[in-house]
């Protein structure tokens, strides 16, 4: 899922005049296109980037039952959360937004539908026809997870290296991932602190102890895959090799960290006969 940014523009009328060489001096004047009508829901997405919020996008075909019940939810699940999120509205039918449900491809998806988007543009929750509270709060993610989801979702490989209480220097196979030609363009790093509160959901789902003494560097590949967790000690061919293993490398035969999947044989069953 690519979510890049999509921004309003003003179309301005041009002038300007025409030389005619056979004919005397004429003014000729273009006529100025239709504006493009303006999307509020983009202008709520834009303020609260600025602001640090999480955006919850509802697409909607038309005002009924389910819509109703849908924007209740949302209505009731971020009631204590004015401070971090706010709530769009967008009709698909709508010509003013017709720029975000093309971007979101919701055209034909199943209505009503939500959309939740971090501060940077990452997606962290999309929820169709129905929503729970609980399912609403967990779109919200820590800092860290915004950077790595929203990376993954541009089709980036991304290191995550998590200090411990002990003090370490970086691992070395980041910096050999970030000179290797095969890998370069295509990671991206983050730092982070195990036992930063702000990272307890991240630190929890990649099963670190926020406790932990030891630095670990754990290694993401779209669309969400944990490919390892490996010591601060690892080599880049190791955890190359783990990337590899996992088909989340490269489709280049020629690669050297390119290996095929693994082969499974069957045994003949017990009462299998040779001819």
């Amino acid at each position: 899922m690519h979510l890049n940014s999509l921004f309003t523009r003003t179309v301005l009328a041009t002038a300007f005049a025409l030389s005619l060489p056979t004919f005397a001096m004429a003014q000729a004047r273009t006529a100025a296109p239709a504006a493009a009508p303006a999307s509020k829901a983009q202008a709520v997405l834009e303020q609260a980037s600025k602001e640090g919020k999480f955006t919850f996008l509802m697409f909607y075909k038309t005002t009924d039952a389910a819509s109703n019940a849908m924007a209740a939810t949302l209505k009731e699940g971020l009631a204590e959360k004015s401070e971090q999120a706010v709530v769009a509205y967008v009709q698909v039918g709508n010509s003013a937004e017709q720029a975000l449900v093309t971007k979101y491809d919701v055209s034909r998806a199943p209505m009503p539908m939500i959309i939740a988007l971090a501060p940077n543009g990452a997606m962290t929750g999309m929820f169709s026809q129905r929503v729970t509270a609980e399912k609403l709060g967990e779109a919200f993610v820590t800092p860290t997870m915004m950077f790595t989801m929203k990376n993954l979702q541009e089709n980036k490989l991304v290191l995550v290296t998590v200090q411990g209480s002990a003090k370490a220097p970086a691992p070395v196979a980041i910096m050999d991932f970030q000179s290797d030609p095969h890998f370069k363009d295509r990671i991206v790093t983050i730092d982070m602190t195990a036992a930063d509160p702000q990272e307890g959901k991240f630190v929890g789902q990649m099963k670190i102890d926020p406790k932990a003494k030891a630095t670990h560097t754990v290694l993401l590949a779209p669309p969400g895959v944990m490919v390892g967790k490996f010591d601060a000690v690892a080599s880049k061919d190791e955890i190359a090799a783990a990337l590899a293993k996992a088909g989340k490398c490269c489709d280049d035969p020629n690669c050297k960290h390119h290996q095929p999947a693994p082969r499974t044989t069957t045994q003949p069953s017990q009462g299998a006969r040779k001819n």
